[in-house]
């Protein structure tokens, strides 16, 4: 057995209990390959040998994961174009889901830290979520109409004495530099607020690069356990604010020391030269932001003017989630972190301008 690390795997038994009952043979050990994640997954084959990809939803003992239901609620909507794979079976008693798997898949992720992701594919994936956003409900087809959790309001004001001792030291120094921003805490309240207001539609609300596998068979989108009817805008500025992560980490990893005497950051850096690299490394994410830009607004047939603007502000909350997740294990902030922190604070509170500089206009595909 395989394993990558910091990885967990469903338990073998119920798994292969039910591969059993869908006449798939059980799980060849040899062949299971573990990965990474907030819940525990596996891939591997069959003794009928088909190829599956298993996870287990993380819940309380004896509790049902509501992103089963979520996730089976997505099966039920044909999206033009969209490719996922397949849900061959699911066990409520134990929250398992197998799906069919994608053979020699990457991670969109890994492909733009590999410059393998360009402006082309990034047109592809808007499309894809533009015709998500745009597809009408069929009657009678239920779908989940509460609120993700995140940004997390309580957060804002202080942690729970649970989430304080399983805190990382830097996740801790990250919230307190959040908490202490008084104009950012308003802005994610306003973000929140706002999405009330906003329109509904089918949305992925966790659409990351990871969810994103890139293989000979054609680009797939997964992990739909947070799917719902949400503000179109978070699966823009999760897209966006995946960018600025990484223009951010390259910022950071250019900077470097420069003479004694000048006010540093923890970067090793002055603010204008954070300022500058920042800039110089949010144009070379541009293209492709706006290639994605360009091929989600060519598919809406719905307006909605306000939409740039509340993408990019979840884009900057999406940044200090990704500083949270990073530093999970971590005694300090990096120098990304606090790069990121920086971007995030700007697309939070002045999202406008930052939109401008992405080239992302008005959403109305029939200017386009």
């Amino acid at each position: 057995m395989h394993s990558s690390s910091g990885a967990r795997i469903p338990g073998l038994a119920p798994v292969n209990s039910l591969l059993s009952r869908l006449d798939l043979g059980e799980l060849l050990p040899e062949t299971v390959v573990s990965h990474s994640g907030r819940h525990r997954k596996c891939s591997g084959f069959t003794t009928a040998g088909r190829g599956i990809f298993v996870k287990q939803l993380n819940a309380a003992p004896g509790q049902r994961a509501p992103g089963l239901e979520r996730a089976k609620q997505f099966e039920e909507i044909g999206i033009p174009g969209l490719r996922t794979p397949k849900l061959i079976g699911s066990d409520e008693e134990n929250n398992l889901l197998v799906f069919d798997l994608v053979r020699d898949a990457k991670p969109a992720h890994d492909l733009a830290r590999e410059s393998g992701f360009g402006p082309e594919l990034a047109r592809h994936v808007g499309e894809v979520i533009g015709r998500l956003h745009e597809t009408p409900l069929s009657e009678g087809v239920s779908v989940d109409t509460s609120p993700p959790p995140y940004p997390p309001l309580d957060s804002l004001d202080g942690l729970s004495l649970g989430q304080f001792q399983a805190s990382s030291a830097a996740v801790l120094q990250g919230w307190r530099l959040l908490q202490q921003d008084q104009p950012v805490v308003d802005a994610v309240r306003a973000l929140r607020q706002g999405e009330e207001a906003a329109p509904r539609v089918p949305s992925h609300c966790d659409f990351r690069l990871d969810q994103i596998l890139v293989s000979e068979q054609g680009t797939h989108i997964v992990d739909w356990e947070e799917f719902r009817l949400g503000d179109p805008a978070r699966d823009v500025g999760m897209f966006v604010g995946e960018w600025l992560y990484l223009a951010a980490d390259r910022a950071a990893r250019v900077l470097h020391t420069g003479d004694a005497g000048l006010p540093r950051s923890a970067t090793g850096a002055t603010r204008e030269e954070i300022s500058a690299q920042t800039v110089v490394e949010l144009r070379t994410v541009q293209p492709t932001v706006k290639a994605f830009w360009d091929g989600y607004t060519s598919v809406r047939d719905t307006p909605d003017p306000d939409l740039p603007r509340r993408a990019i502000s979840y884009a900057g909350w999406h940044l200090y989630d990704r500083m949270f997740n990073v530093v999970a294990r971590m005694a300090l902030l990096s120098a990304t972190q606090y790069v990121a922190n920086g971007m995030g604070r700007r697309a939070l509170l002045a999202p406008g301008d930052l939109a401008r500089l992405l080239e992302m206009g008005v959403l109305d595909a029939r200017s386009n």
